[in-house]
């Protein structure tokens, strides 16, 4: 139907869109970021190959920052990056990301230090996927 209104290309089947991994199950469709992750993680996180278990460390708590802040270019592209993956598949880091992206023009080391936990839980969980099942 679009050939015959638009000057199209057929690709064949679609794999990635918007850096979203899409796969068929039999009964739906599986949605991963993780080839994305690995980017952000080469990108921001590469001589770094630690996990966590949980995105958040309840012992530190973030502050408006008073002295002199850190590269916020660097933090800005990262939190740039999340807000990304949180839009479509990893809904369990939204609440960190909302707290994080409040710092972006004011970060300290303990925001930095938050942001590479979330960089190692992200590789702990990397192969998360959603599950997209068709209901009858």
């Amino acid at each position: 139907m679009l050939t015959n209104k638009f000057d199209t290309k057929d690709l064949r089947v679609m794999d990635i869109i918007l850096e979203i991994k899409i796969s068929k199950i039999s009964n739906g469709l599986v949605l991963s970021q993780s080839h994305y992750v690995k980017k952000i993680l080469e990108k921001f996180s590469k001589d770094d190959n630690s996990i966590v278990k949980t995105p958040i460390d309840i012992i530190i708590h973030l502050f408006k920052n008073r002295s002199k802040g850190i590269n916020q270019l660097e933090y800005s592209q990262i939190i740039r990056c999340l807000m990304y993956i949180i839009t479509y598949i990893r809904p369990n880091i939204a609440y960190l990301v909302s707290k994080l992206s409040t710092f972006t023009s004011n970060s300290n080391m303990n925001h930095r230090k938050v942001i590479k936990r979330t960089l190692k839980y992200l590789r702990y969980t990397l192969n998360y996927k959603l599950h997209c099942t068709q209901q009858y």
